[in-house]
């Protein structure tokens, strides 16, 4: 296994997107009690809803936490030598597939 450490390169922070991904997986927390909503892919209004109904069936629980989470990536970017390498890699793969086909 090679190991190679770029210090100093540039990276990009950004969200992975792509097919199966979901934007993100919320869940809400009473803080009352603890109780969870269970969690939900991509949107949150589903346990926001939850917390509503919570505290309809509980009036003196009205303190909720969100939790989120994202699925962030990070690339090479402009400047970082890495990049160049996984562009190569990248060429390489789409000629190897064309030649297969």
């Amino acid at each position: 296994m090679r190991r190679l450490v770029v210090a100093g390169a540039a990276w990009v922070l950004a969200e992975q997107t792509g097919e199966g991904v979901p934007r993100g997986i919320f869940r809400t927390v009473c803080l009352t009690c603890g109780a969870e909503s269970g969690a939900v892919r991509d949107e949150s209004v589903g346990v926001e809803r939850w917390a509503l109904r919570h505290t309809g069936a509980v009036p003196a629980h009205r303190v909720f936490r969100l939790v989120s989470e994202w699925f962030l990536r990070v690339d090479p970017g402009p400047g970082n030598p890495l990049l160049e390498l996984e562009l190569e890699l990248e060429l390489e793969r789409e000629l190897e597939r064309e030649v297969g086909e």
